[in-house]
């Protein structure tokens, strides 16, 4: 369903969250409705509120400058592309198809000892699931790539995986969305509105 827009409790951007939790944080008082989806209500037997679009905390959160991982911050770390071949999935209206794509571990689960593997580029050793050590990769090349690594499978990283910063993160949700929602281009600085145009 409709993403909403949280602002932090000086109005800036601090991240993208789903509806129900907008939703969520509006009833535990967390956060304030500054924009509605035009024309959506939120109906149950309770409950009867305009469809959040962009919530502002009440409360000022100091960024922990770094990003939480998962399976979809990987992908939108990457730019929602291949990082062996460059393939960008795409749906038939142009956006990115995030379901065909999938997070691959460079250096594989079976090479790994205690939960940990020795990245071959910095001699480092980190978890076996963490941003230094997974990518996005089409589903060809990770059968492709199998449990080996990519030097094994004859294929090469367009760039080495690093962990992002929130900010990162933030510009590339914008970045990824072919239509930025209407109600949120008050809220969002101009670098950012200008990463979306473009991707649309």
């Amino acid at each position: 369903m409709t993403d909403v827009l949280l602002l932090n409790a000086d109005y800036t951007p601090l991240r993208v969250v789903d509806w129900q939790k907008a939703v969520g944080l509006v009833l535990d008082k967390k956060v304030q409705v500054v924009a509605a989806y035009a024309g959506q209500i939120i109906r149950s037997t309770q409950l009867n509120l305009p469809w959040p679009a962009v919530v502002v905390q009440r409360r000022y959160t100091r960024s922990r400058g770094a990003a939480p991982y998962s399976r979809i911050n990987v992908i939108a770390r990457d730019g929602a592309t291949c990082q062996y071949c460059g393939a960008r999935p795409r749906t038939r209206n142009g956006r990115s198809h995030w379901e065909e794509l999938t997070v691959d571990h460079v250096v594989p689960r079976a090479q790994s000892v205690a939960g940990e593997v020795v990245l071959p580029w910095s001699g480092l050793r980190v978890p076996v699931t963490s941003w230094e050590n997974t990518v996005t990769a089409c589903g060809k090349c990770n059968r492709l790539k199998g449990a080996r690594t990519p030097e094994q499978a004859g294929l090469t990283l367009r760039a080495l995986p690093r962990r992002p910063d929130e900010h990162q993160l933030m510009r590339l949700a914008f970045t990824r969305s072919a239509n930025l929602p209407a109600e949120w281009r008050s809220w969002i600085p101009d670098d950012l509105a200008a990463a979306a145009a473009m991707a649309s």
